[in-house]
């Protein structure tokens, strides 16, 4: 055909790759690509797929049912993996050119893999035209088989169909008076026309369709029953009625076989069966309607998914009507599907026929001379003929040496029989109910996947659906309450982002606290919190402003401090608290200078006034020269000061300044290395750069903190004090050098405890003064907890470095940095005592 777009598609290099080949198309070329495709995804969505179909078939309020989205989401990834760039391009342009031809395009795919032929490729839905392909074109799958083109059957209508309704007794019963009525109806204008002839096999058994097959010749046979596919032997079976009313089931290549036997063979079979159209994943032709195609039967139309009555006679009926008017089998089952989305509205089971053809050809018959005259008009005629009786289409007795009896008539429309009574009718309503049945629980099986899947706008669409046409049914009313929540509390908590994206704080933080309790939200009671601050941080920004603009100086100061409790980068917004802080400044009034005191005249001074060493009692009274006697009241005892060595005179406070701050940047910068390394490496820390930055502040800025606070004076200005800070200096050097690696240094063990035992003495030592407790506790924390860093967690939560070793160490240097911190502020306080009295100072040293 001139206007057929063939798409070759075989597997490719890898699992789940496949290329794509224009073999042939309208804009010419021969485009090529390669795409991947999650096979096993789809064939696991197929029982949904078929679950979606089959509830579309039941009237819902909608006139595109939410349901279809499984179905579309299918066809258009099917689309996009086969229609890659090239092979797209290729696809347009051959659109535009058949349309200017003023014909159709028709897509054939070759599917030379066997796991490709399960696909549902019906489905095919193209986003940018927002239409499925075998809605619009023709659709077909060619076998690949030895090829040839049949000459189209010259037919002298009627185009002659058997019928074949297979019902054993230990299968699913089928009401067969039923089926034949359907498909009477179905065919009922054809028929009426004379363009189609319909007979009916007796019992559905192998004998009996063997017998009618030859008494042909048939043009057509359709079969209505039940068929499988078996993993076993990877093949189609259809289920024929054995002697005992059991069903025998026939393999396809034993169909096949059966077939045969008609002279001419049968050009076209319509399976309409459960299943029949499902192929295996190993043999391309092991499904039954791809083995009837490669035994050579011109094409077959099968139905991948179970399908519904009114679906079967709409189908039956636009795909026969096409047929009888000469069109080609492809355009024959798209017409088919069309008819198929006539009703209900929404209806998805168009997508379940599949049409397999051979060859190049897809004309099967070609009818010639007029048809014979409508069985109204036969009605008139004053006596039947052939032994048929008026109104009656039947097969035409064979020969007597053939065995084979007249079939059962044919009802015409209209006329009274079986199929109008009330055990017909009754069993009409009961098959009716069964399929109603059947849907409600499609529509069910669909919902609580969506529900499942999380989808619940879907999921209570399709409960509402459901209740409508059936209230009550099972536990859907709880299920559907139970999505309408999660729907309601899912809405809320995207409202929720949305207003905390746009900085909304207080809507995002109502939001939040409607789903903190649920489960499904953990994050959303952190969030709450967050927005919280946010909105607090917002309004006080808002509140410093507003004092900043009255110029109330000391509020705008206050403010800022709550703001930089809750944040400290937000404390000074456009810099209005700093400058609150210098308006106070100049506001101050400037502080006296303080009284030169006048010096004091000769021989007016006091004892407090003389050097030190002149108001120290003599050890012998009596032989002390007069002049240099202290009177009596002056002479206080040395046990009535608070203790002989002053905190102030004691200590030098710029090396403890220098000390403090050595240890406050090695503590901190540690600190901030080690959450560095947790954050952003935590797997090769030693390899870039932690292991040399942790040597250097442990083993030599620690250290020499250690050794200022020694020449201050810490712990005491006596040699064990001395030789206790030593041994802290030495034994923290030696440690910090030693290094953190991914093994543990032994050297660094037995330094961390040495480290710890001459923190612990020179602590005590500090400790004996009560002026120097502070300073003493500050010397045992940073010393005597140095080994917590070789403590390792246990458990699936401290398996990693960071959660093992990393939080002991980091928990270290913040404390280290602390310490550091207070050394210094305690430094700051001692300078003016020690600025003012600095012979003092040097007087009292021991």
């Amino acid at each position: 055909m001139d206007c057929d777009i063939e798409l070759e598609i075989d597997t490719g290099s890898a699992r789940g790759e496949y290329t794509v080949h224009v073999v042939r198309a309208p804009a010419g070329g021969h485009a090529s690509g390669m795409f991947t495709l999650d096979v096993d995804g789809i064939l696991d969505r197929l029982p949904q797929l078929e679950a979606t179909v089959l509830a579309s078939a039941v009237a819902a309020r909608r006139t595109m049912p939410v349901a279809e989205m499984a179905v579309r989401e299918v066809g258009q990834q099917l689309f996009q993996a086969l229609f890659t760039r090239e092979v797209y391009g290729t696809y347009r342009a051959s659109l535009g050119a058949a349309q200017h031809a003023g014909q159709q395009l028709r897509v054939v795919l070759r599917l030379a893999a066997p796991e490709l032929a399960t696909m549902p490729w019906e489905t095919l839905f193209d986003p940018e035209t927002e239409t499925y392909l075998c809605q619009t074109e023709p659709l077909l799958r060619h076998i690949p088989a030895p090829d040839y083109n049949q000459n189209p059957l010259d037919v002298a209508p009627p185009l002659r169909i058997l019928g074949i309704v297979a019902s054993p007794r230990d299968l699913p019963t089928l009401d067969v008076d039923a089926e034949k009525d359907h498909l009477s109806r179905a065919l009922a204008g054809p028929v009426a026309e004379g363009r189609v002839e319909l007979v009916w096999s007796r019992s559905g058994t192998w004998d009996d369709v063997q017998s009618m097959l030859l008494a042909g010749p048939w043009h057509v046979v359709h079969f209505v029953g039940h068929g499988d596919y078996d993993s076993r032997t990877d093949e189609g079976r259809i289920a024929l009625v054995g002697p005992d009313g059991r069903a025998a089931m026939v393999r396809a290549v034993r169909l096949m076989a059966l077939l045969s036997v008609a002279a001419p063979r049968p050009r076209l079979v319509v399976l309409n069966s459960c299943s029949s159209g499902e192929m295996g994943q190993s043999d391309l032709f092991s499904g039954t309607a791809s083995s009837l195609v490669r035994s050579g039967i011109g094409a077959v139309a099968a139905m991948q998914f179970a399908i519904s009555d009114s679906a079967a006679i709409a189908f039956a009926h636009g795909f026969y009507a096409a047929i009888a008017n000469g069109r080609t089998v492809d355009e024959a089952a798209r017409v088919g599907r069309i008819s198929v989305m006539a009703s209900p509205d929404g209806t998805l089971e168009w997508v379940t026929p599949a049409l397999y053809v051979r060859g190049g050809s897809t004309q099967l018959f070609t009818l010639r001379g007029t048809p014979r005259a409508a069985v109204s008009e036969a009605r008139s005629t004053p006596a039947p003929t052939s032994g048929v009786q008026a109104g009656q289409a039947t097969v035409p007795t064979p020969a007597p040496t053939l065995g084979v009896q007249t079939s059962a008539p044919l009802q015409a429309p209209g006329s009274s029989g079986a199929g109008d009574s009330a055990a017909a009718r009754a069993a009409q309503t009961n098959a009716d109910q069964a399929m109603k049945r059947a849907q409600l629980r499609a529509l069910y099986v669909q919902a609580s996947a969506e529900l499942r899947a999380r989808r619940f706008e879907q999921a209570v669409e399709l409960f509402d659906d459901l209740l409508t046409l059936e209230p009550g049914y099972r536990d859907a009313t709880a299920l559907r309450e139970s999505a309408q929540h999660r729907l309601d509390m899912s809405r809320t908590y995207r409202e929720a982002l949305a207003a905390e994206e746009a900085g909304d704080w207080l809507a995002a933080a109502d939001g939040f606290a409607l789903v903190q309790e649920d489960p499904e939200f953990p994050e959303a009671a952190n969030r709450r919190k967050d927005c919280e601050r946010r909105q607090r941080i917002s309004d006080l920004q808002g509140e410093l402003r507003y004092h900043s603009s009255l110029g109330s100086w000391g509020a705008v100061v206050d403010v800022s401090a709550e703001l930089a409790s809750l944040d400290p980068t937000a404390a000074d917004p456009d810099g209005l608290a700093s400058a609150a802080r210098a308006e106070i400044e100049k506001a101050k009034p400037p502080e006296p200078e303080p009284a030169k005191q006048p010096s004091p005249e000769r021989g007016s001074y006091t004892a407090a006034d003389l050097p030190a060493e002149s108001r120290r009692p003599t050890a012998t009274p009596a032989t002390a020269h007069p002049a240099a006697r202290v009177p009596a009241p002056t002479q206080a005892p040395a046990s009535s000061t608070p203790s002989s060595k002053p905190l102030q005179p004691a200590l030098a406070w710029t090396p403890l300044a220098w000390g403090g701050a050595a240890l406050a940047v090695a503590g901190g910068l540690g600190a901030s290395t080690v959450v560095f390394f947790m954050w952003f490496d935590e797997t090769y820390w030693q390899d870039n750069g932690g292991d040399i930055v942790l040597r250097i502040l442990y083993g030599l800025l620690a250290p020499l903190g250690y050794l200022l606070l020694m020449v201050a004076g810490l712990p005491e200005r006596t040699v064990p004090a001395r030789v206790a800070m030593t041994g802290v200096v030495l034994s923290a050097a030696i440690f910090g050098l030693a290094g953190l690696n991914y093994t543990v240094e032994v050297s660094a063990v037995v330094a961390s405890f040495i480290l710890a035992a001459f923190g612990l003495w020179a602590g005590i030592l500090a400790l004996k003064d009560p002026a120097r407790r502070t300073f003493a506790w500050l010397l045992l924390l940073p010393t005597v907890l140095q080994p917590i860093i070789w403590i390792q967690g246990k458990g699936v939560f401290m398996e990693s470095w960071y959660m093992s070793q990393a939080l002991p160490l980091l928990l270290h240097l913040m404390l280290l940095c602390a310490v550091g911190v207070v050394f210094v502020v305690m430094a700051r306080r001692l300078r003016p005592a020690t600025e003012a009295g600095p012979a003092a100072t040097a007087g009292t040293s021991p």
